[in-house]
């Protein structure tokens, strides 16, 4: 059996040394693992020949693995080692952090495969996946933003620091969105941010939307109509209470493209 081992070098979180107590783990287990790396580009090869995908990192280095896998029409069982500044994906499907306990369930895991597999249908936007969500607005703002130097030292933390300082340059955003679903019907909503949901968590242990699940068929998309600094702290409490239950909330069902 082949694993490949893909990490992202340029995370604040990597750590040389604990990627490589990872591979002798899974080696120790009888597996081959073949390292790669995320690229900022997104271009990467994927050895078509492996058995397995690791990817060692956060939803972001996910997200470029799963780009990548699509282009190449690869298919193939596909796990996430968290390893990076917010592991969303990971903490939904309640991986180990510690490496030796976490390449022991996932290779038990490859070897049961109809009771440990999950098929999750994949959600496009702009025709690039994304795996637990996407957002535009005030917080989208904070995270480009940020300082990745400050990230380097703080992690997560970063991200609430470059949060904090838009407050005295509060941004006044639009939005004309359009969800369009495989029966070809739309929606369309005019909104000052926007969440589109895949996964029960969002930014850590917080929830916008409480019955989202990976592997379910639904997405839901959380749309604010105004988000001052006031509107927007409002959800933030809500959501952070366990999901906004008032507001502008729709669902629809998303391509039936596999990702596994």
């Amino acid at each position: 059996m082949i694993v490949e081992l893909i990490h992202n070098p340029a995370s604040g979180t990597f750590d040389e040394f604990r990627l490589d107590v990872l591979s002798r783990a899974f080696q120790a287990c009888g597996a081959q693992v073949r390292v790669g790396r995320t690229e900022i580009d997104g271009r990467f090869e994927i050895f078509p020949e492996c058995d397995l995908v690791c990817v060692s990192g956060g939803d972001g280095a996910l997200r470029l693995v799963v780009a990548s896998m699509v282009r190449a029409g690869l298919s193939k069982p596909l796990c996430i080692f968290p390893a990076g500044t917010v592991n969303l994906v990971a903490k939904e499907l309640g991986y180990a952090s510690d490496p030796e306990i976490f390449a022991r369930e996932i290779m038990a895991g490859f070897l049961n495969r109809q009771v440990a597999r999950m098929e999750a249908p994949l959600v496009t936007s702009d025709d690039r996946p994304f795996v637990a969500c996407i957002s535009a607005g005030p917080d989208g703002q904070a995270v480009a933003r940020h300082n990745p130097a400050l990230k380097k030292r703080i992690g997560g933390a970063a991200y609430a620091w470059s949060l904090i300082k838009l407050l005295g340059d509060w941004p006044e955003l639009r939005f004309s969105l359009t969800a369009a679903a495989p029966d070809g019907s739309e929606t369309r909503l005019t909104c000052a941010a926007f969440y589109v949901i895949k996964a029960h968590h969002y930014a850590g242990s917080w929830t916008l939307a409480p019955s989202a699940e990976l592997a379910s068929d639904l997405f839901h998309v959380v749309a604010l109509t105004r988000a001052r600094r006031r509107d927007f702290s409002a959800s933030c409490w809500q959501s952070h209470g366990g999901g906004i239950r008032r507001g502008s909330v729709s669902s629809g069902r998303s391509p039936p493209v596999a990702s596994r």
